[in-house]
């Protein structure tokens, strides 16, 4: 069976993979994604875009997003425990999608730029040396650069640092679709639930039909999770939904890879662990990420020289893991019991603080700048208190 010869193979089609793809296609490269799925395909996925990631939506795939966009809300509902903390309405606007339309909208774009696909198959075997892919019906894949955006369980991954997850650092999602129509119509805003578990929050996301409703955490600080998430549940729904249609995932909150790859292997997406552990933001630096590792590639081919792509890429992706970086350092005032019974006071206390976050998450400040605020409120409201 003969090889297929390509410049760059992308592995996994979703947000950072298209995104990848499109890029390269369009500069005119010989792009193939693998993916083991077919399209369209389903994801677990709570499906929350933003005004940031609508930006760099735009600047990758120059499209209208709005045929994928089922809900639209100007503001979000914060809280600790079953308590309301704080509200914005009339603000900034969130977008909610469907991942199976969204992802299949992005797949399809990066074919029409001119990217051929091989969807429904594994890989077999990976050998780096003679940059050669063996999927499991005994094609044989030939490319000068790999890209692995093959999500948080990353095969590429695996080939290269041995493993895709760290299990004292990574994260646990678990999500349920609720029919919004028939008893949840009065939920238009998206809520943020603070105090549901340790190291992580929980959410309720409005969409056309349904309301996607979940928990994230850290994995080692929740060990039973699945019973959090049900008595999360049912404190909010009171018993009206289906145990077993709970579904679960693996999520990087903030465990990213500080060396995105080797040589002319790159790591994008969740197989570069490129999740906000605050806001649980992953589709807009997926494809972020897959825009930049394009265009380290065609830098590199320019140059005739296929062995510095990560160099070139690294530069651009420490933007990213700058942002993840100080967001981690937030998590030690949001997350700690002590810590976060202090929020849980000065957070219900003005409104400014909530429409920073909704700032924060469109892109319009930085977490350094959100850092500033929050300790310069929290100490006025501190003398506040005291005087």
């Amino acid at each position: 069976m003969g090889n297929n010869r390509y410049d760059v193979t992308v592995i996994g089609a979703g947000p950072s993979g298209a995104s990848a793809a499109h890029v390269l296609s369009s500069y005119g490269m010989k792009v193939c994604i693998l993916d083991k799925h077919t399209f369209p395909r389903n994801k677990l996925c709570g499906g929350l875009l933003t005004i940031k990631t609508q930006r760099i939506f735009n600047d990758i795939f120059n499209m209208s997003w709005e045929p994928v966009i089922e809900y639209v809300s100007d503001g979000v509902r914060f809280y600790h425990s079953n308590k309301l903390l704080n509200e914005v309405t009339n603000y900034k606007k969130l977008f909610f999608t469907n991942r199976v339309m969204f992802d299949n909208l992005i797949v399809e774009k990066a074919i029409n730029a001119g990217a051929e696909t091989h969807f429904g198959i594994s890989i077999d075997d990976f050998d780096e040396n003679n940059k050669t892919i063996t999927l499991k019906d005994g094609r044989k894949i030939v490319s000068d650069f790999i890209i692995g955006a093959d999500g948080v369980n990353s095969v590429v991954s695996k080939h290269l640092f041995k493993k895709s997850l760290d299990l004292n650092r990574i994260g646990l999602g678990l999500e349920i679709e609720l029919d919004r129509n028939k008893m949840h119509a009065d939920r238009t805003y998206p809520e943020i639930y603070f105090g549901v578990l340790k190291w992580g929050y929980g959410w309720v996301f409005p969409k056309k039909d349904t309301l996607t409703v979940g928990i994230g955490g850290v994995l080692k600080y929740n060990p039973h999770m699945t019973q959090t998430f049900l008595i999360f549940l049912d404190t909010l729904f009171k018993g009206a939904f289906d145990k077993s249609a709970v579904k679960g995932h693996y999520i990087p909150f903030g465990s990213y890879k500080s060396m995105p790859g080797r040589n002319n292997i790159l790591l994008c997406g969740d197989a570069a662990g490129l999740v906000d552990p605050i806001t649980g933001e992953g589709i807009a630096y997926a494809l972020q990420s897959g825009k930049y590792a394009g265009q380290a590639i065609i830098e590199v081919s320019t140059k005739n020289n296929s062995n510095n792509a990560l160099e070139i890429y690294l530069k651009k992706y420490q933007t990213i893991t700058k942002e993840l970086r100080q967001a981690n350092f937030l998590r030690l005032f949001l997350f700690p019991k002590i810590s976060e019974s202090l929020f849980a006071k000065v957070f219900p206390m003005t409104h400014t603080i909530s429409e920073k976050y909704i700032d924060l998450i469109s892109g319009d400040i930085t977490y350094g700048e959100y850092i500033r605020f929050l300790i310069s409120k929290s100490f006025k409201c501190c003398i506040k208190k005291l005087s």
